[in-house]
Order: structure tokens, then C-alpha cells, then sequence
């Protein structure tokens, strides 16, 4: 019984934060519809080879192993599983991913309370789980984002273990998530230099007094077992990795330094995942008890753009320069400010990356740390234990900023519910998927970025899908190219964005034209709306004119 209880304890608030956090999540599931890099890991399961650009053969079958150059196939290989035995749908997506997410949020709830007490795994616990940006990007992994959380903290889990306990197994197991996040997405290199730099400036002799021989082949055993594929791929095709990615430039970082700012308060994804009030559609009213909650809490609180972590931020920067003067709290600090700041200038200086939310929280929860550490050790400085204040007062904050973070997360729900997801996140892709079962056995043909991988796994790869490009009947073609092609036009049926919601609208332009050069019009079938009544897909065929 005295056992059972003291687990309870030790673990109760990290699963009430992981509950909290998947609560929220769950509410934003449906709402928007499988984008196409969200889908873009499930596309090998379907057997879509041009999907991956390094696979092995084994058998009849080519295991995929690198999507792209800094992308691997570990949730790929992980979801394989599920999607073999469940019908892909935005639960079987999302759901797991959720639920990785709240894995992460127990493992760092434990490792704040692990390395600096309970009331920093309270305060850091509140402050993550409850944090727009890690939820959202977390919901909707089209970064992809889970497993580089989830791999970073069980890293730094596995890595306190080994400190505080010896175990041997604990430091093969801690680079082994290192080595598995560097698989999942070659940009896990950013946090990983990122806490290299800050241990060796802020823990030098705690770090020499476990660099042994035996210690070093440990981890690089870890690590290389976890990179195995990452480093196979790279020695086959000479650092393709590194070649196609390590790219600097200055010039970018005006639009970093926004791109941070945004993620921090928590705006960035307001227009890219929600519509606004003023997009085109009619506003949907509450149809459920949670959209009648979301509905009521936006009326009663009003319009919220971003949260209070600026403010939060602030008053942790003003209680750390006292506590610097204290050695524990100093390096700790120190340690989380130079990880996330190296990180992040890593980011920063990297050309073509860096400048969006979902390479911006990979930073995550880095900040969250120094806060809940900032504020915890304030909370015990002697005059507020001498006045009983300082456990009141850390609650005081970390209500007030996670209650900050909520309200903003409603703003999302609110969006979501009353006007819809925003471009390629629109909800018209499950009507859509559901109209092209009226064209069995025909040829679909696919003539804009963001239809054709959702399209592909909805329907387990059984779509008789091609995407056409630019160079769709253009001349110069060989002949072998131009008689398809010319079969796609004659009988194929062609799927596309309507032209507000093109990605790429040069490339239908092109093809338009070319058809009408070769003596073809494009005539429409039907017109794709999504929950709000815009039309954002058309379905269309192209035919000869009447003489």
C-alpha cells in the first residue's frame, strides 16, 4: 500500500498534465482535414515508391528508409502497423501522435521534477501542456515535430538516470533516442549541439568525470544504432544529408527573429491553419456541446491574438539575474539559456529553414524549462518561505500564464468551429475523397501540390493516381511522353484546387494552356466545397470543342 502510494504521488501530476494536454488536443482532431506533408510519412506504407528516395529491398518489397534528405521513415515504420489493420482516417493520424505527445509532456514533467523538485514539474508542467504551439504542431505533425519532442526529452530522461543512478544501460538508451531523433528528422542536429555546447560550458567536470572508454563506446553504440539508417543512407549517396541542407546565410534572419516571436506568443499559426472572419463562406453556428463552450468563452473574453508568455518571459529574466548569485540555479539556468539559444542560432543561420512555427518549436520545451525553473527557485527565496507566499505566488503565475495559453488555444478552437481550416488544411479533402468513388477504374489525374499523398492514403494507394507538371503536352516531349500525355487529356478526370485556393497556380495555368494549344477545353464535373460552402476543389475533364 505504502508503494502504490508513493508511485501515486510521484507520478500523479505528470499524468494529469499528459491528460490535460490530451484533452485539448482530442477537441482539434477533426476540424481539419490530412494535409499533404501530415500524410506525406504514410505514403510508403501504401507501397508508393516515388514516395521515398532510399529504400532497401528485402524480398519483392523496398522498406523505405529516408523520405527526403533530412527526413527519415521512423514513423513510417512506426505507424505501419495501425494503418495496415485500421482504415486511415484523421484518428488514426492524429490520435497516435496525440498520445506521443502526452508521453512527452510525462517524461518532462519527471525530469524537471527529477533535477530541480516538484515545484518547477508543476509550474514547467502547466506552462507546456498547456502551451499553443507544442499542442497544435503536435496535433497536426505536418513538420514533422512529435518524435523529435518525444526523443529529446527521453534523451535528457534516460541521460539524468544515468547521472543520478550509474546505470550503464541508462547512457546506451539515452543516445539512442538521440540517435533515433537524428533518423526521424536530420534537424534534431540543432537541440543536439544545442545541449552538447551548454554541457560542456555550464557541467565541465561533471562531464570529463564520465568520459571513460567504456562510457564513450556506450553511447556511440546508442547513437549509431539509432542513426543507423541516417548514416547508411549517407554513406551510400556521399553526405547527401549534409550536402542538400548545410546552407547559411545571413540574410534571412529578420524573418527568423519574427518567425520566433510569433511562435512564442503564439500567432503564427493563425492564418495558416484557421480562416478568419473575414475569409470568404458562410460562418458555421455551434453545433455540439464544445463548440457551444468555445462559442461562449470567446464572447465572454474576447478576441485573443497571443498569449502572455511575453510577460512571463520578462518576469523570469527579472527574477534570474538575483538568482544567478545562487551556484544551482545559475547553471541550471545558464544551461537551458545557452541550449536553446544555440539551437536556435543554428536555425537561424540555415538557409531556407528556421522561418516557420514547426521548425521554431522544435526549441520546445527548452524555454519552458528556464521558466519553471526561474520561477521555482524565486518562489523559495527565504523572505516568501518566511511568509508561507512563495508556493501562493508560483501558482499565481503559472495559473495566470497557462490560463493565457488556453484562451488563445480557444481562439484556434473557436476559428476551427465558426470558419473553418485555412488552404491546404481544408476539410473539402474528406468530400472529396468520398466523390472520386463514383469514378472506379478511371484515371485521376492530379494538377496541384497538396491532393495527391492525402488522396493516396485515404485510399490505402488503390486511386489509379498520376500528377501532371509543367511539362504536361509541351513541346519537346518525346513521342512515348506526348501519346501519354494526350491520354491523360482525352480520358483521364482531373482534380485541382479551385483558382483561390491554388498552390501552385503557374503550374494549372501552364496546363490549361497547353490542352487548349493541343485542341482541348477544360470542362468542369463538379465543384468541391468544404464545411463553410467555399468551393475548393473542381473535378473536371478535358474534351474537344464542337465544331
Amino acid at each position: 500500500m505504502a508503494v502504490t502510494l508513493k508511485l501515486t504521488q510521484r507520478w500523479w501530476p505528470a499524468l494529469t498534465f499528459a491528460l490535460l494536454f490530451g484533452t485539448l488536443g482530442y477537441a482539434f482532431l477533426p476540424y481539419a482535414g490530412l494535409q499533404n506533408d501530415e500524410v506525406l510519412f504514410a505514403a510508403p506504407d501504401y507501397h508508393q515508391a516515388s514516395s521515398s528516395i532510399f529504400t532497401i529491398a528485402a524480398g519483392r518489397y523496398h522498406v523505405p528508409v529516408m523520405l527526403l534528405s533530412y527526413l527519415g521513415a521512423l514513423k513510417t515504420w512506426l505507424y505501419a502497423p495501425i494503418l495496415f489493420r485500421v482504415r486511415p482516417s484523421y484518428l488514426t493520424i492524429r490520435l497516435p501522435a496525440l498520445l506521443l505527445g502526452a508521453m512527452t509532456i510525462v517524461m518532462f514533467v519527471w525530469f524537471l521534477d527529477k533535477i530541480h523538485g516538484r515545484r518547477a514539474a508543476w509550474a514547467g508542467g502547466a506552462l507546456l501542456a498547456t502551451d499553443t504551439m507544442f499542442l497544435l504542431t503536435t496535433c497536426f505533425d505536418w513538420g514533422p515535430v512529435v518524435f523529435q519532442h518525444l526523443m529529446l526529452m527521453a534523451g535528457l530522461a534516460f541521460s539524468v538516470k544515468f547521472v543520478t543512478s550509474k546505470e550503464k544501460s541508462a547512457l546506451f538508451l539515452a543516445f539512442l533516442a538521440f540517435g533515433l531523433g537524428m533518423w526521424d528528422k536530420a534537424l534534431f542536429s540543432w537541440d543536439l549541439i544545442g545541449l552538447a555546447v551548454a554541457t560542456a560550458v555550464v557541467f565541465p567536470k561533471e562531464l570529463w568525470s564520465v568520459v571513460t572508454g567504456p562510457n564513450l563506446a556506450r553511447a556511440a553504440a546508442g547513437f549509431c544504432v539509432g542513426a543507423l539508417p541516417l548514416l547508411v543512407y549517407n554513406a551510400s549517396s556521399g553526405l547527401a544529408t549534409f550536402r542538400s541542407n548545410a546552407s547559411f546565410t545571413l540574410s534571412e534572419m529578420p524573418v527568423k527573429v519574427r518567425a520566433l516571436r510569433s511562435a512564442w506568443d503564439g500567432s503564427a499559426l493563425l492564418t495558416y491553419l484557421v480562416s478568419s472572419p473575414y475569409a470568404p463562406g458562410q460562418p458555421r453556428q455551434p453545433e455540439n456541446a464544445l463548440e457551444r463552450v468555445s462559442a461562449r468563452v470567446h464572447d465572454r473574453f474576447g478576441e485573443r491574438g497571443r498569449n502572455a508568455l511575453d510577460w512571463g518571459a520578462g518576469i523570469a529574466v527579472i527574477l534570474a539575474v538575483p538568482l544567478l548569485w545562487r551556484p544551482r540555479a545559475r547553471r541550471i539556468l545558464l544551461f537551458y539559456l545557452i541550449a536553446a539559444g544555440v539551437a536556435w542560432i543554428q536555425m537561424a543561420l540555415t538557409r531556407g529553414a528556421g522561418g516557420s512555427a514547426h521548425h521554431v518549436v522544435l526549441l520546445w520545451p527548452l524555454p519552458q524549462c528556464f521558466l519553471a525553473v526561474a520561477f521555482a527557485d524565486a518562489s523559495e527565496w527565504a523572505p516568501l518561505r518566511r511568509w508561507n507566499l512563495g508556493g501562493w505566488l508560483l501558482a499565481a503565475v503559472a495559473v495566470f500564464l497557462s490560463a493565457a495559453n488556453v484562451l488563445l488555444t480557444n481562439q484556434y478552437l473557436y476559428q476551427f468551429t465558426r470558419y473553418g481550416a485555412a488552404g491546404s488544411w481544408t476539410t473539402a479533402i474528406f468530400r472529396l475523397s468520398d466523390e472520386l468513388n463514383r469514378f472506379q477504374g478511371t484515371q485521376l489525374v492530379i494538377d496541384d501540390w497538396g491532393i495527391l499523398d492525402s488522396l493516396s492514403v485515404m485510399h490505402r494507394g488503390r486511386l489509379p493516381l498520376v500528377y501532371a507538371d509543367e511539362s504536361f503536352l509541351t513541346l519537346g516531349e518525346s513521342e512515348t511522353q506526348w501519346t501519354w500525355d494526350r491520354g491523360l487529356a482525352e480520358h483521364g478526370i482531373w482534380i485541382g484546387h479551385t483558382k483561390p485556393y491554388r498552390e501552385f497556380a503557374a503550374t494549372g495555368e501552364k496546363i490549361e494552356k497547353s490542352a487548349a494549344a493541343a485542341g482541348f477545353q477544360k470542362q468542369i464535373v463538379e465543384l468541391v466545397p468544404d464545411r463553410n460552402g467555399r468551393a475548393v476543389f473542381e473535378i473536371f475533364r478535358f474534351v474537344r470543342p464542337a465544331s
